[in-house]
């Protein structure tokens, strides 16, 4: 395993490069965006005000959808849609299996920005099955919430023929993937099947003796065509504007959104996965697949913006990479009625092998650290 020369990424990472020198493609699209002019953004807002011009309901009740989670990113999005670009959004929150207390007080500070908001719940007995089986398939208990929250949204426009679905910033630009997909601005199924988490699987893939066709309905894409009829459209607002996380948490917490007293095991950072309460147990299994977790994809960002020196990010990435909490653990198994040994058999047959072995304590050591590089 091979790690790249500028920031932490480790060239395991699905869909990312590297080139002759030994750099990640997200290091490279990141000093391509640090050396946008300002006359660069005034195009792309420009772009981004006739989305809005040709997109403005005349009919429906709302101008667009925004996605929100109780994460610092959508509360941002939804300041930047209603209070700079004066649209009228309804907001849309697929409620997650695990969201945090901090989630669910940032959800109501939001609010004060002064929207309608829309919780969906899915059943609960289907919701757990899903946990549980995306964790045995793919070995990724978020699957759910990740078909939930780029589904919904759409669902929602979709019925109240609502012309505008307003997510984020494109992953991509900021952790690396396929050229064409880092300067795209459309969120669509093609995006989600791709990128959004789907990790291969299809909703009907899902399908067997205790999960029915009619309990996967509700998380089926639309359809193109309707959308496309109705004239609904899905962007990323990260591609119209500067993304600087530093200042638009100062913007946000104004509203009385908070961050964690603490980052969560195998993180680093306090005001990231605020509202997911296993976010280690997943980032856990992601770094037993691919010898890298949360913390590395967070100091990799700091890294290439110049926030953290090298010498003191690896050193922070040994302590905290590849973590998680027992207590965690215990209270997830406990939710998906498994016992833990259950569940360390389920993820051992995720484990690449390649990248780890077992030391005399049963426990999976990364091979080829990056400590001392």
């Amino acid at each position: 395993m091979n790690y790249c020369k500028s920031c932490l990424f480790p060239d395991t990472k699905p869909d990312l490069t590297f080139n002759q020198d030994g750099v990640c493609d997200a290091c490279i699209s990141i000093e391509e965006k640090i050396t946008l002019s300002d006359d660069y953004y005034k195009e792309q807002e420009l772009f981004l005000k006739n989305i809005f011009k040709k997109h403005r309901s005349k009919k429906a009740i709302y101008d667009c959808v925004v996605p929100v989670s109780g994460g610092k990113d959508s509360t941002y999005q939804l300041y930047v849609v209603k209070n700079i670009y004066k649209l009228k959004p309804l907001c849309v929150t697929f409620d997650q299996f695990d969201q945090t207390d901090v989630g669910l007080s940032n959800l109501k500070s939001m609010q004060s920005i002064g929207v309608d908001h829309i919780h969906f719940t899915l059943n609960p007995n289907v919701l757990k099955k899903l946990v549980l089986k995306g964790l045995e398939t793919v070995g990724d208990p978020y699957w759910v919430n990740h078909v939930g929250m780029f589904t919904i949204p759409f669902r929602v426009a979709n019925q109240f023929k609502i012309p505008l679905v307003i997510y984020g910033e494109n992953p991509q630009f900021e952790y690396g993937g396929p050229k064409f997909s880092k300067k795209n601005y459309i969120m669509n199924k093609r995006w989600r099947q791709e990128f959004g988490g789907m990790r291969g699987l299809r909703e009907e893939d899902m399908i067997d003796q205790e999960i029915s066709k009619d309990d996967l309905k509700i998380l089926e894409f639309p359809n193109e065509n309707e959308l496309k009829k109705n004239n609904i459209l899905g962007i990323f607002l990260g591609q119209f504007i500067k993304w600087d996380v530093q200042k638009q948490l100062k913007i946000i917490k104004k509203f009385g959104w908070q961050e964690l007293k603490e980052a969560p095991k195998g993180s680093w950072l306090k005001y990231e996965n605020c509202d997911m309460q296993y976010i280690d147990i997943r980032e856990y299994i992601k770094y037993l697949k691919f010898g890298y977790g949360r913390s590395n994809d967070q100091l990799s960002i700091a890294l290439r913006h110049n926030l953290i020196s090298r010498k003191k990010a690896i050193k922070i990435l040994e302590k905290t990479d590849g973590k998680f909490s027992n207590s965690n653990l215990i209270k997830f198994c406990k939710y998906l009625n498994i016992t833990q040994k259950e569940f360390y058999e389920i993820i051992n047959s995720f484990v690449n092998k390649n990248l780890f072995y077992r030391n005399n304590k049963k426990k999976w050591v990364l091979k080829n650290k990056i400590i001392g590089k």
